[in-house]
């Protein structure tokens, strides 16, 4: 999956221990970027997600969801669904693969991917403040 990795072990390491000490996403491309990995602010916030690296519960600000369709790089996107999260996630618990989830929920590979990693996000943020 994917193409050729830009950023080795290390460097992701790296990036979520800054993340988890509060730097932003533009600060943390910006410091590998300086350092001769160039990467985006987007880049930034996908491995973020990806490795579960979260900004302190004091500088997340205040999440909200999108509730009509929006344009996100050219493209036109369609919010999740409290319903599409609940299959997203009944698919998932059975076993189905992401390419398989996507092609019953009309979604996009990556978009799948993404929303089961903010899902997961969620539930950790959840966990945290009860614990």
């Amino acid at each position: 999956m994917g193409g050729r990795r830009i950023l080795s072990d290390e460097q992701l390491a790296e990036m979520a221990e800054l993340r988890e000490r509060g730097w932003g996403l533009t600060r943390i491309a910006e410091h590998f970027t300086d350092a001769g990995t160039p990467v985006s602010r987007s880049t930034v916030n996908w491995q973020c997600l990806r490795l579960g690296a979260d900004a302190p519960p004091r500088l997340r600000g205040r999440q909200t969801a999108p509730s009509a369709p929006y344009w996100r790089g050219g493209r036109s996107c369609r919010p999740w669904t409290d319903a599409e999260d609940r299959q997203l996630l009944r698919l998932e618990a059975s076993g189905v693969s992401a390419t398989d989830m996507a092609r019953r929920l009309g979604r996009a590979n990556s978009s799948v991917r993404g929303r089961l990693l903010t899902l997961a996000r969620r539930d950790a943020r959840r966990e945290e403040a009860h614990a």
